[in-house]
């Protein structure tokens, strides 16, 4: 039996030499035979076993989707050649059998590469006991007897290089670490100057100077200068400022007060804030089912078909994104109309002006450092076997990190953004360009204003339900083929003539909220409460009743795929208005309670980080992990605590200093 296993290698390895003698390179030959060889010799060597015991081998529950084998990354990379000739590398083999993709993971020497692995395995040189690595499917899942093929390897070792994108990044986090650590040393270096018992010893040593001859004269003599004169009270130099705005304890002061000025609209606050958990739950089920559930099919079937799972991807996607375009549109309506106040009702390219600028200074500086700090990590981590998110962001940012600073991510490379959920970002502030033309209209012609959001409805409108009608589009998670999911997220789900109808509610909702009580006693507000609380309902069960499949697509899952959206805003505008006239109930009393007030300031800085949290924590991984109810929820309690946690952090060294140092 030996002979004939050692006839084979030797026949696969002349057949490889012969065939593509250019195309492996030899060190990788040597070493794969002195592998295998070890194997299967007698009596195995050790590290050669711990190589093979490595390799991703068939597991259980194929029927709900365990098909992919991952092996040991750990173990394999462990792993030395006793003569130091090389050492374990993994790859993953995405390989096919009659129709059906999976991965196998493999433990090869560290001298091939990707391009001699694929080579190698295909020709079926990977064997123990004349077993292939890389075993079909079984009977019962492809009946006919087909053999495997490799489509491509990729190898862990050389996905992230230090290139000079990397080291400007490292470079900019390093900074962005440093500044609040030197701002927070010289403010209470000031602070300790300035202390009464410092200022009390200073002043008394200024005021025992020795004294000049001509003091002695009291004709001449100067009188003692006030000690306010040798006070600290200077003006800050442009250096001084900088670093007092980076101070820790102050900033942190600020966020972490609950009692804040009395705001007119409290129940912002609990909006936005579940809002955010809701993508944060949403982010965690989808993220963790790309690459790393071993019973897909039964998360596919229990998660995305029945209404229950709504708070993550049941029913209508990330219905919480509307929520925060909404609430934007709202608050920059009232901003500009307060702008205009202060102005004396005038609308000047003047305030136009800064009043966009104002609005960059709140999203692009915490936005644009997000992408070092992210990068910066993703190079410095050492990864699991699921790098594939990871390496999607390192190199996206490589490619369109311009797209972000631009604010054009929704349109530039969609597919490939860097931090793919700054689309909207972008959206928001493409929408925000908008608001002074539409309160400039209201200001001047009431009626030419609401003739003119009446058309913007029902273009955007018509615009998404031709869309989702003629790329036949789902009205849920898309599960589709690859083209089709991507039409999704590409053609609908990131553009801004789709996704315009929620911020266009908010600033209607903005402009009439301040001008008139709509709700003037309780018979009103009991019809106020139905109408939003059924709209809320149809729009999250309409999606399960109307028929989105590509073979029987209906004129109505198009339509509410054009409206639903902007349903939704409405429930969410009604919501409000009841509250804020004092008709919102427990409701109202749940929505404006305090504790809203720190997490709505640092909701801002947890968007941007969730997805970096959830990404490592996905990417960190060496095996599957299998699909619970109650494993979720523990996964999403931990993503947000540690996304609350993270984004404190960022609001006090990054967010905060920033708003402070451009304010000044």
């Amino acid at each position: 039996m030996m002979v004939e296993e050692s006839l084979l290698v030797f026949m696969s390895l002349a057949l490889i030499m012969v065939a593509t003698p250019a195309n492996v390179t030899f060190s990788c030959f040597k070493d794969t035979m002195s592998y295998l060889s070890d194997l299967n010799s007698d009596v195995p060597k050790a590290y050669a076993l711990m190589m093979y015991d490595a390799v991703g081998k068939p597991g259980s529950s194929l029927l709900t989707g365990n098909v992919d084998r991952l092996g040991s990354y750990s173990e394999c990379l462990s792993v030395e050649d006793p003569q130091e000739n090389f050492k374990g590398e993994y790859c993953k083999l995405h390989v096919e059998q009659e129709g059906i993709k999976f991965v196998v993971g493999i433990c090869v020497p560290d001298s091939c590469t990707s391009q001699d692995i694929t080579l190698l395995t295909s020709i079926g040189l990977f064997r123990y006991k004349n077993a292939p690595f890389l075993a079909p499917l079984p009977s019962f899942i492809i009946p006919n007897e087909t053999a495997v093929t490799v489509a491509n390897t990729v190898c862990s070792r050389g996905l992230f290089p230090t290139n000079p994108f990397a080291i400007i990044c490292l470079f900019l986090s390093g900074l962005l670490i440093i500044l609040p650590i030197i701002g927070s040393i010289y403010t209470a270096v000031l602070h300790f100057r300035d202390s009464p018992p410092l200022a009390q010893c200073q002043s008394i040593i200024l005021l025992r100077k020795p004294r000049a001859p001509d003091q002695d004269n009291p004709a001449i003599k100067s009188p003692s200068p006030p000690e306010e004169d040798y006070s600290n009270h200077k003006t800050p130099t442009c250096l001084g400022r900088v670093l007092k705005s980076f101070s820790i304890q102050e900033n942190i002061q600020a966020v972490m007060t609950v009692n804040t000025p009395s705001q007119e609209y409290p129940t912002l606050n609990g909006i936005r804030v579940l809002s955010l958990l809701w993508i944060i739950s949403g982010h965690t089920s989808q993220l963790a089912s790309v690459f790393n559930i071993d019973n897909s099919f039964e998360w596919k079937s229990r998660v995305l078909e029945k209404p229950i799972y709504f708070y993550t991807l049941s029913g209508p996607v990330y219905l919480g994104v509307d929520s925060f375009f909404f609430l934007s549109g709202f608050l920059g309506a009232k901003t500009f109309l307060k702008m205009i106040e202060d102005s004396e009702k005038k609308v000047t390219l003047t305030m136009v002006m800064q009043y966009i600028f104002k609005r960059l200074k709140r999203i692009q500086p915490l936005h644009l450092a997000s992408i070092p700090l992210s990068i910066a990590l993703i190079s410095l981590v050492q990864w699991g076997v699921f790098w594939e998110l990871p390496k999607h962001q390192w190199d996206s940012c490589n490619r369109v990190w311009w797209a972000n600073v631009l604010l054009i991510t929704n349109f530039v490379s969609v597919s490939d953004s860097c931090t793919g959920w700054a689309w909207y970002l972008s959206n928001d502030f493409q929408f925000h360009l908008t608001t002074p033309l539409l309160i400039f209209l209201y200001v001047k012609a009431k009626y030419v204003m609401f003739a003119g959001v009446v058309l913007i409805f029902i273009a955007s409108t018509v615009i998404t339900t031709l869309i989702s009608f003629f790329l036949k589009l789902s009205i849920r998670y898309p599960r589709g083929e690859s083209q089709s999911r991507m039409n999704y997220w590409v053609e609908y789900y990131t553009k801004p003539y789709c996704r315009y109808g929620p911020f266009l509610v908010g600033v209607v909702t903005g402009i009439m909220i301040a001008k008139k009580q709509y709700i003037t006693n309780k018979a009103q507000a009991v019809v106020g409460w139905i109408s939003a609380l059924l709209i809320m309902l149809l729009v999250i069960c309409l999606a399960f009743i109307l028929d989105d499949t590509p073979t029987s697509y209906s004129i109505l899952a198009a339509l509410y795929q054009g409206i639903h959206r902007t349903l939704w805003a409405v429930a969410i505008a009604m919501i409000l208005v009841l509250c804020h006239e004092g008709y919102g109930g427990l409701l109202n009393t749940i929505l404006s309670c305090k504790i809203w007030n720190i997490l709505s300031k640092v909701s801002y800085a947890c968007y941007l980080a969730h997805p970096i949290i959830i990404i490592f924590y996905c990417g960190l991984q060496e095996t599957l992990f299998h699909y619970q109810d109650i494993n979720m929820f523990y996964l999403f309690i931990g993503h947000s605590l540690l996304t609350i946690a993270i984004g404190l952090a960022l609001t006090i060294l990054l967010e905060r200093p920033f708003q402070r140092l451009l304010c000044t």
